[in-house]
């Protein structure tokens, strides 16, 4: 940091206010600037117009007699360098830089006991904005008799001294949390409770109507199996009866066709009786002359005879018979 120029040619620099003075009164002020200052008649200061922080930290006892502290920055610049230059020595500017930082910073830490000092704890950690305001209206007149502008200021940190204290503070919402948590742990079991419930009451009711519809199922297979079973037994019955009417016509037609075959056996032995009788009363009637046949056979053949005229028809049938039974004979007949 740059003090004061006794003689000479000087540029302030863009962050610096020039306050040019020449036997007591003021020549020029301003930021930036450059001017010729002669010795033993003339001074030059200066001062920075470059934003400065401060930082505070105040403990105080709240409206219950509870210690808190109360920690933060302010952030200034000087506004006006002659009323700042006439509050303030900035012969030496870091030296003005650091009374006006301590003297800002008490000022701070006073009001915020003063604040604090009429607030409960809760009211000390929730409403910082209310502080914050308070502070700076109070630094605004302070911050205008010095030539200074109060850019911010702003809390960091509201801390309870009491550890104890602090714990027993956050015990009520832990609490309140444990039970939340709990309570919602509680109705997520119950809900899933609920919802397996109704699960295994749909899966029961699955059940019984899968139950009732395998019940039907089987009466329906049961009943279609008596029917059926009813229809074979009327079938069976019905072909049972049929072929007992069969069997009873095959019985009669047995019965007829041996009450015919003894009619025709009977016949049959009556008609060979008759013809048995017929065949001995022709071969008591054969004729003598197909006896003589009979055996003229035998005497032609010894006689060896192969041809013999016979002018009677009854000749002529007579040798015809001899000719089938004579196969070497040849016999010759004029009718």
């Amino acid at each position: 940091m740059r003090t004061s120029r006794r003689f000479g040619y000087i540029v302030a620099g863009p962050a610096e206010f020039a306050i040019h003075r020449r036997r007591g009164r003021t020549r020029k002020v301003g930021r930036g600037i450059s001017l010729f200052c002669l010795p033993l008649i003339d001074r030059c200061y200066l001062i920075p117009s470059a934003a400065q922080s401060i930082a505070f930290a105040a403990d105080q006892i709240t409206a219950e007699n509870q210690g808190v502290e109360v920690a933060g920055f302010g952030v200034w610049k000087i506004g006006d360098p002659e009323k700042a230059a006439a509050s303030f020595d900035f012969s030496n500017s870091a030296a003005a830089l650091t009374s006006i930082g301590e003297n800002l910073r008490n000022v701070v830490e006073s009001a915020i006991r003063h604040q604090v000092a009429n607030m409960t704890i809760e009211d000390a950690i929730r409403k910082r904005g209310t502080i914050i305001l308070q502070l700076k209206n109070e630094l605004a007149y302070i911050a205008g008799q010095w030539g200074l502008v109060i850019e911010t200021v702003e809390i960091r940190n509201v801390k309870v001294l009491s550890a104890q204290l602090f714990s027993q503070m956050q015990a009520p919402f832990r609490d309140k949390m444990r039970l939340d948590s709990e309570t919602s742990a509680l109705l997520t079991e119950k809900r899933l409770a609920e919802h397996r419930l109704a699960q295994k009451e749909e899966i029961a009711l699955q059940e019984r109507e899968f139950e009732r519809r395998d019940l039907e199922r089987k009466s329906e297979a049961a009943r279609i199996k008596i029917a059926a079973d009813s229809q074979l037994q009327a079938f069976r019955l019905e072909q049972q009866r049929e072929l007992v009417t069969k069997e009873e016509i095959l019985h009669t037609a047995q019965a007829v066709l041996e009450t015919e075959r003894h009619r025709h056996k009977a016949a049959l032995a009556t008609i060979e009786d008759e013809t048995r009788r017929r065949q001995i009363e022709t071969s008591n009637t054969e004729s003598r002359d197909l006896a003589l046949v009979k055996e003229m056979s035998a005497a032609l053949g010894a006689l060896k005879v192969h041809e013999l005229n016979l002018g009677d028809a009854s000749l002529s049938t007579l040798v015809r018979g001899l000719r089938r039974a004579l196969g070497n004979s040849k016999i010759k007949t004029d009718p």
